[in-house]
């Protein structure tokens, strides 16, 4: 039962691979804690016309049918959802149909993040999670669906910011688009990435980076990989809230002996429905910690969706 002064809030964050729904109790000094988690697999705009991805009919109807069925589980906390979307949504060329659409039918206004916003956002909740770090410079990294945020900030200010177009959805439509995996294939899409993050690795290369953190689903993905292997692995993760570079070297190399996305989802700590995409999230997980020469990430409880939820309640004080 509520006490004076608490309340809940709904967090919706419409991804490129998934749908994550957060339902949080705040208390009368903002503080707040998670009361319901829920992640649903939907992968968004995978046609192209013209070049372009576009969101089609089904992805309007799936839509609508989700935020339907979460708003009935909002309603039941007396809460309002406040929802944004990433990537595949402000990358299709009907978004504004889109949105125009789940106005009408649903009620709720989805705000579509820029990679800049989604950055900020990220170390919002980092920030708040490790109050300690914020005396140093931090590296924060999201390896989406869609996009790479890379984040540094030092002393509480975000000093370097940028998105890549590099997610485990899209590189694994270009590299692995029946799901299964070829050593040509591997190699090529390892290239790819390398290319593409070399400008950002010779831009950091002067920046001193004292705590590396990461949450996304790749991330978490990998760090399960380990763990559920460790035996086989020869490795002991024992520290739950690490992730070390030869932890992660011994995993994808295993997960990348796995052809076929049947044999993945046979391997302990591969999720199902994550199987046929995370072999192209761990290649840009390893080839970042490769490029800046990182020995650890810090996994952090925190992400966009408690980053969000900080902004609203800092606008609410103001």
């Amino acid at each position: 039962m509520l006490q004076a002064n608490q309340y809940y809030k709904a967090i919706l964050d419409i991804g490129s691979n998934s749908f994550h729904f957060v339902v949080y109790k705040i208390e009368k000094d903002n503080s707040f804690s998670v009361v319901l988690r829920k992640r649903i697999v939907y992968r968004l705009a995978q046609q192209k016309q013209d070049g372009k991805s576009f969101l089609s009919d089904l992805d309007f109807f799936q839509t609508e049918k989700i935020i339907h069925e979460l708003k009935e589980i909002a309603n039941s906390f007396s809460c309002t959802i406040t929802a944004t979307a990433t990537s595949a949504v402000r990358e299709a060329a009907n978004h504004n149909e889109f949105l125009e659409r789940l106005k009408q039918s649903t009620g709720i206004s989805v705000e579509v993040l820029t990679g800049e916003m989604e950055a900020a956002l990220i170390y919002k909740a980092v920030l708040y999670s490790e109050p300690a770090a914020s005396l140093q410079n931090i590296l924060c990294l999201d390896v989406g669906g869609g996009s790479t945020e890379f984040i540094v900030g030092s002393k509480g200010k975000i000093i370097f910011v940028e998105s890549l177009k590099l997610g485990a959805v899209r590189l694994s439509s270009k590299y692995f688009p029946s799901g299964d995996l070829e050593k040509r294939s591997i190699k090529n899409c390892r290239s790819f990435i390398k290319k593409e993050i070399q400008h950002l690795i010779e831009k950091l290369f002067s920046v001193r980076i004292d705590f590396a953190t990461g949450n996304s689903g790749t991330i978490y993905a990998v760090r399960n990989l380990a763990i559920s292997n460790a035996a086989q692995l020869k490795i002991d993760p024992s520290n739950q809230t690490l992730l070390t570079k030869k932890e992660m070297d011994k995993s994808i190399k295993l997960l990348l002996t796995k052809y076929s996305v049947e044999e993945r989802k046979t391997l302990p700590g591969v999720e199902s429905d994550r199987a046929d995409v995370l072999p192209a999230g761990a290649l840009i997980l390893q080839s970042i910690f490769t490029g800046l020469k990182l020995s650890a990430l810090h996994l952090s409880d925190y992400s966009m969706r408690e980053g969000k939820l900080l902004e609203i309640l800092q606008n609410r004080e103001s």
